[in-house]
C-alpha cells in the first residue's frame, strides 16, 4: 500500500474552512474569544460593534475574518504523528513527546538524550519510537516552515544546533531525525541540515517527513 504523506495546504484550508463556518454558531452563543476579536477590530477600525456582528450574520465571506486562526492549532505535528502511526511495523512504539514540563525530552551538549531538565535555550523532541525489530529508540524533532525569513531562519537553525548537538553522542542504540516540512525547505536550505547529519551509527536525518520510513528501514539493514 502506498501511503503518502500529509498534504498539508489541503488541511490548512479545511481547517480554515471548518474555522470560518463556527464563527456565527460562536458568535450566537457569545463565546468570549470572538467577542475579544470583534471589539479589537471595531476598535482598530472605529466601526460600531453591534453594526460588525450584524455584518458577520449576513456576510459568509466576512465572517471568516473573524475565524480562529489554523495554524495556531498544531495541527503539522499532529497530522505528521498520523501519518509516522501508519508504520507500526517499521515505527515500533510510537510516542508523541510532551513540549515542556518534567517529561519532556532534549539533546544535551553530550549528544545524549535527557528528561526534564532543558539544557539551554534547545528545542524539545516532538516524537520518540523504536525502529523495527531492532533496540534503536528513535527521536525526532518536527517543523513545518513556509516561505524564506528571519523567524523561518531560527527554526532551520534550531534543527541544526540538534543535529550538531546529537554528534557528540556515543550510543550507537540510538538516532536523530530533523523532519522538515514545508516551502522553506527547498533543496538548498535542506543541503544546510544535511551537512550536520552523522551518516554512521548513531545516526541522524534531516528529511521530510515523507522520507523518514525510508530512512528508517536503512537502520534495519545496518
Amino acid at each position: 500500500m502506498n501511503i503518502q504523506p500529509p498534504d498539508y495546504d489541503r488541511i490548512e484550508q479545511e481547517l480554515w474552512r471548518k474555522n470560518g463556518n463556527e464563527v456565527r454558531d460562536l458568535l450566537e452563543n457569545q463565546n468570549s474569544g470572538l467577542l475579544r476579536r470583534i471589539r479589537t477590530f471595531s476598535d482598530r477600525f472605529g466601526f460600531d460593534e453591534m453594526e460588525v456582528c450584524e455584518k458577520i450574520k449576513d456576510d459568509f465571506m466576512f465572517a471568516c475574518c473573524f475565524a480562529k486562526n489554523a495554524t495556531r492549532t498544531g495541527f503539522h505535528e499532529k497530522e505528521a504523528e498520523k501519518y509516522l502511526r501508519m508504520f507500526p511495523n517499521l515505527i515500533r512504539s510510537f510516542t508523541g513527546l510532551p513540549s515542556h514540563g518534567k517529561n519532556a525530552k532534549y539533546i544535551d551538549q553530550t549528544g545524549n538524550i535527557v528528561t526534564g531538565k532543558k539544557p539551554g535555550e534547545v528545542k524539545s523532541l516532538d516524537f520518540m519510537w523504536i525502529a523495527g525489530n531492532t533496540n534503536i529508540k528513535c527521536f525526532a524533532a518536527h517543523k513545518f516552515t513556509r516561505e524564506p525569513g528571519g523567524s523561518q531562519d531560527h527554526q532551520r537553525n534550531e534543527l541544526i544546533t540538534l543535529l550538531r548537538m546529537f554528534q557528540n553522542c556515543n550510543d550507537e542504540n540510538t538516532a536523530f531525525f530533523a523532519i522538515c516540512d514545508g516551502p522553506y525547505y527547498n533543496e538548498q536550505n535542506l543541503s544546510r541540515l544535511c551537512q550536520h547529519v552523522r551518516d554512521e551509527p548513531p545516526r541522524s536525518f534531516a528529511c521530510a517527513i515523507g522520507d523518514v520510513p525510508e530512512n528508517v528501514e536503512k537502520l534495519l539493514k545496518e
